[in-house]
């Protein structure tokens, strides 16, 4: 990061400028969708889990997705905090 000071300003140059990260309100956007969609993804787990006469493909794919949904959420906790 390249600072200058002059006549008591500190200036950035454009490059430092782009390495800023403040979030924004989009990033949050995004990040709620990725929860919903990874508690949907769940419910469709459990939902195969569920089924009446479950086959070992519906087992594995029901796991795979209650997996899958609980590292969606936690990938979305983690963008709305970083973008806060």
């Amino acid at each position: 990061m390249e600072l200058t000071i002059s006549h008591n300003f500190t200036e950035l140059n454009e490059y430092t400028l782009t390495q800023i990260n403040a979030g924004s309100f989009w990033g949050v956007v995004g990040g709620v969708a990725q929860v919903i969609a990874g508690v949907g993804m769940i419910i469709g787990g459990a939902g195969l889990l569920a089924v009446p006469e479950p086959t070992t493909a519906t087992k594995f794919g029901g796991a795979a997705a209650i997996i899958g949904g609980v590292a969606m959420i936690g990938g979305g906790i983690a963008q709305i905090a970083s973008n806060l």
